[in-house]
């Protein structure tokens, strides 16, 4: 039996992070409000894959990602967390998920795979089928959001908690090989170091060419621009008393902030601000 050989598949993402556009067409989303990154999910994947190897003392950790490098320097940055190597499926064409699920599960089965790793989700589509599909085409046990898990090396037997319904776990056991999708927020990624990074930019990386039959099962008719997020509203003070707590509400729970002007030359001016910083506790 050789070394545990774990695919972790990440995907590149566009993600909206602000909206400074003036189209109404478009959401008011101007091209600089959009920035290319790796799924949160999938790199809480890619953590879950190097603390198993680390529990077994060997083992190889693969990541996989499909379509063209969008997101180069979030790849490298995963890459630079530990992971062996990075391949990259050549496919440049909008696809479904099944489609999508083809492609990595020959890619997969090309690496010997003996464990697959994804994100429960995407902050793009957000469909969570990815998980289920790979588990289909492998025909491979499959379990959803997990937030644990530990991997016996003498069996190699998967016990695996999971999140279900109402805040209650789950412990499931199963055999290698399989297919696990991980919970957002359940372990923190780890930093690489500034020396990993400088071997990540260097290292090449390994582009596949797996043909599938196109079998997508979803049309796409059209696509929309990101709706608005809602505005957060703040809670009202709970010091205060009701009729003040009404008028919080009733003006959307703004609350009036405390500042000072300044006036004079800038010499009076930086001599306030010290005065100020020293009345906070933030000088001495």
């Amino acid at each position: 039996m050789g070394p545990t050989r774990i695919v972790v598949c990440v995907k590149q993402i566009r993600y909206t992070y602000a909206r400074t556009g003036r189209d109404l067409r478009q959401n008011f989303l101007a091209p600089e409000d959009q920035i290319n990154r790796a799924n949160p999910s999938d790199e809480t994947a890619l953590e879950f894959a190097l603390r198993s190897r680390e529990q077994l003392g060997e083992g190889d950790v693969f990541i996989l990602t499909l379509g063209p490098l969008t997101a180069e320097t979030d790849l490298r940055r995963c890459l630079a967390m530990g992971a062996d190597r990075l391949y990259r499926i050549e496919k440049d064409v909008p696809m479904d998920a099944w489609t999508k699920s083809g492609l990595l599960a020959r890619a997969i089965n090309d690496l010997a795979a003996d464990l697959v790793l994804c994100g429960k989700t995407s902050l793009d589509t957000g469909s969570s089928q990815i998980g289920a599909y790979l588990s289909q085409r492998l025909q491979v046990p499959f379990v959803s959001a997990i937030t644990n898990l530990s991997i016996s090396k003498s069996d190699r037997q998967l016990r695996i908690q999971r999140k279900a319904s109402r805040g209650s776990r789950e412990v499931i056991e199963c055999f290698l090989p399989a297919v696990l999708s991980v919970e957002l927020g359940t372990v923190i990624p780890r930093m690489p170091t500034f020396a990993d990074k400088q071997r990540a930019e260097s290292a090449a990386i390994e582009n596949l060419r797996c043909e599938e039959k196109s079998d997508s099962k979803i049309k796409v008719k059209r696509v929309f621009p990101p709706k608005p997020r809602p505005k957060r509203v703040m809670a009202p003070d709970s010091h205060l008393d009701s009729y003040e707590r009404i008028g919080q509400l009733l003006s959307g729970s703004r609350i009036e902030k405390k500042g000072e002007m300044l006036h004079g030359d800038p010499e009076s001016q930086v001599e306030g601000i010290i005065s100020f910083l020293k009345a906070k506790g933030f000088l001495r």
